[in-house]
């Protein structure tokens, strides 16, 4: 500190803001509705843009402006954090022989590649509460050929209850466990009766 007449002490280095780090909980799957299947899946680390790929809350007030909320942060970067959250829904539901991350060393027959395509709080025209707007590309492979089994992509649109930071993070939690359950039962139904 610096002593200054009458003033006492000024700090010089400023404080870094606080930043709220926010992680996204896991719904389990309604295994029930979803087949049993007897082949081992791998899940590769989603793809994404460059933007995507880091662990900051991406916002679009403007249809070509993306910026991040300030003081907010994913508790992992975000392919990171979907795939985590891929492979926990396909441990859970008991419906599979063995799931696991790429690399893992855990031999599989099938393949899940992901493409994050978008992971955005959307502003529409008009609107001033924004949706949490979702969009992941998926492909199945068979291993070890690496065939293109089945492709789809799969989008997620939930309006948030507010434009707060905590209320958009819910409409993220819900978007992604809802694509999370779509991709799982189309990776089941699509993988099991093409691997022998």
């Amino acid at each position: 500190c610096l002593a200054l007449p009458l003033t006492g002490c000024i700090s010089l280095i400023d404080e870094p803001a606080p930043i709220d780090v926010y992680a996204l909980r896991g719904q389990p799957l309604d295994a029930a509705s979803l087949p049993a299947v007897p082949w081992s899946l791998t899940v590769i680390r989603p793809g994404s843009t460059a933007f995507l790929d880091s662990n900051r809350i991406a916002v679009r007030p403007e249809p070509n402006v993306l910026q991040v909320y300030k003081g907010a942060n994913w508790a992992d970067s975000l392919p990171d954090l979907v795939q985590a959250g891929i492979v926990q829904a396909f441990e859970n539901s008991g419906r599979i022989k063995s799931v696991s991350r790429q690399n893992s060393g855990v031999p599989a027959e099938v393949a899940l590649l992901l493409d994050i395509r978008q992971f955005e709080s959307i502003y529409a025209d008009g609107v001033k509460i924004p949706s949490a707007v979702i969009q992941i590309h998926a492909k199945v492979l068979e291993y070890p050929s690496n065939r293109v089994i089945a492709a789809r992509t799969f989008a997620v649109n939930v309006p948030s209850n507010s434009k707060e930071i905590p209320d958009v993070v819910l409409a993220f939690e819900s978007g992604l466990n809802t694509a999370i359950a779509d991709i799982a039962g189309w990776t089941l139904a699509n993988g099991r009766s093409k691997v022998k």
